[in-house]
């Protein structure tokens, strides 16, 4: 790989960024196009990414600290991008709760309306704080860790309320398809 052009007092910033992420793009595109492609298993939405990549690059060229090892930086910034699309587009689906329910094709909640309000009325008989807890953990992909941190207590008492707050919800919601 080429040598890339560091920052040097005679030559304008864009300049500079306009060639060492060309020559970046030129001896990467490829290899990061399949890294995308393997995160993502989806072609078209990798090959989107990986052109967001080289844009967040380039606007960060001259933002920070010199780069020592531009090629993983820019794997780096391939994954976190890769990592954000991925939260954006969680779906809920739902699964049996217990073993006898037959299996249910994975379906985006919002065709299962026959679903919804079993589901709704579960969650509104939890407390507030089990029903949040349960939303920000499967709905919006907070990790354990992440919301222990929100709610300043420890994973194990987090995972603790978690534990409490499924197996109530799952109660609740046998309760009610049975009815």
């Amino acid at each position: 790989m080429p040598s890339l052009p560091d920052k040097t007092p005679g030559q304008p910033a864009s300049s500079r960024a306009d060639v060492a992420i060309e020559q970046l793009y030129q001896a990467q595109r490829s290899a990061l196009l399949t890294h995308l492609t393997r995160l993502l298993d989806d072609r078209l939405v990798a090959e989107d990414l990986c052109q967001d990549t080289f844009l967040k690059a380039w606007r960060a060229w001259d933002a920070g600290e010199p780069v020592a090892n531009r090629v993983a930086w820019l794997y780096r910034i391939a994954t976190n991008t890769a990592y954000d699309y991925l939260r954006r587009r969680r779906r809920v689906y739902f699964a049996p709760l217990y073993e006898g329910a037959e299996t249910l094709e994975c379906e985006p909640m919002e065709l299962r309306v026959d679903l919804q309000e079993p589901v709704r009325h579960a969650l509104a008989q939890l407390s507030p704080e089990a029903r949040r807890l349960l939303v920000l953990s499967i709905c919006a992909g907070h990790s354990a860790h992440e919301l222990a941190a929100a709610l300043e207590c420890s994973d194990v008492a987090l995972r603790l309320r978690l534990f409490r707050a499924r197996a109530r919800f799952r109660a609740l919601y046998l309760q009610q398809s049975a009815n």
